[in-house]
């Protein structure tokens, strides 16, 4: 059960979270008083803008709004005298400044360009701009996060559900019945290590499709980056496999065995790029986070996805999870007990 949810279902709930706010767009609401003028230039480049939500009300509920955080600014356009003379008053929240600099921008631009336009400089200005657009992929978080979500799969199922099972087997004697029939040891490990990569390759191909028809989760070539990302998936299972042989012999009581596999997990989970970049981390850490093997696992899928690298290009980090499950190995093959 234990395996399921940590392997299977924690990183489907997350992904899915994931994709729900990647796929949200920042929308910037903008409140107009009935004083407003809405007849002049200025108020028809604001409710022509996509991302711009413009709320009539009385000035006294917008200010109410404004103080709770529901909108952004208070927008009041004043015309003049003068036919083409108006005057734009904001007032700004200080609930959301990122939203509130997105207002400042917003309005400034507009009003410059109707200044320009009011002021007859905008057919022969002294400055041009040329700006030229190229369509981009839009990276977003769930273009980020499913990555880590397979890792932390991966990891959850090499190290709880083989010590967990292992430790069951010793318990039930299990084991000790094997070991009476002429079977090999290492015919029982690789039995051991195959179900749970039988239970990977479902896991990672079941996550892979719900991001991908779901969630919009990108793959640079298509069917051919998925089958990479299923080579990466049994090629992390194997190299963490060595963490779980190595706990599972350390101790045979599942209360002892929780402390050692969150002492290995944890910080793993929370710095190895899986939620969020390793980037972010303070300097001194940073090295030593990127040098778990779970950042390895986690930086080689992103390589062929986000950053549409090469197969080859994860070839260091390959060879980075090999050296620490060989070192995981020759320790799980000292430490190992059958009873």
């Amino acid at each position: 059960m234990s395996t399921f949810f940590f392997g299977f279902l924690f990183p489907v709930v997350f992904i899915s979270i994931f994709g729900l706010i990647g796929n949200s767009t920042t929308v910037v609401n903008i409140g107009i008083p009935p004083t407003s003028n809405m007849q002049n230039p200025i108020y028809t480049a604001l409710n022509k803008i996509s991302f711009v939500k413009l709320n009539k009300s009385n000035q006294l509920a917008l200010e109410k709004q404004l103080k709770l955080g529901k909108i952004d600014a208070i927008v009041n356009i004043i015309k003049q005298d003068n036919v083409s003379h108006y005057t734009v008053n904001v007032l700004e929240g200080n609930t959301n400044p990122q939203n509130a600099q997105i207002v400042n921008s917003v309005i400034t631009q507009i009003v410059d360009k109707t200044n320009l336009i009011l002021t007859g400089m905008s057919n022969n200005p002294p400055v041009n701009v040329n700006i030229k657009s190229t369509s981009v992929r839009q990276l977003r978080y769930i273009d980020f996060a499913l990555p880590g979500m397979i890792g932390f799969s991966l990891l959850s199922t090499a190290i709880f559900g083989t010590v967990f099972g292992l430790i069951f087997l010793k318990k039930t004697l299990v084991i000790k019945r094997m070991f009476a029939t002429p079977m090999h040891p290492l015919i029982f490990l690789t039995a051991q290590g195959t179900s749970r990569l039988i239970v990977v390759l479902i896991q990672t191909i079941l996550i892979l499709l719900i991001g991908v028809f779901v969630f919009k989760f990108y793959l640079p070539d298509g069917m051919i980056t998925f089958l990479q990302l299923v080579l990466l998936s049994i090629f992390g299972l194997i190299a963490f496999l060595g963490f779980g042989y190595f706990m599972a012999g350390l101790t045979n009581d599942e209360n002892a065995a929780n402390p050692m596999i969150n002492l290995v997990t944890l910080p793993q989970f929370l710095l190895s790029g899986t939620f969020f970049p390793t980037s972010s981390l303070p300097n001194w850490l940073e090295p030593i986070a990127n040098n778990l093997p779970l950042s390895y696992f986690n930086i080689a899928v992103r390589n062929i996805t986000t950053s549409g690298e090469p197969f080859s290009s994860t070839l260091p980090y390959l060879l980075g999870m090999f050296v620490w499950s060989m070192v995981m190995y020759v320790l799980a093959a000292r430490t190992f007990k059958w009873e």
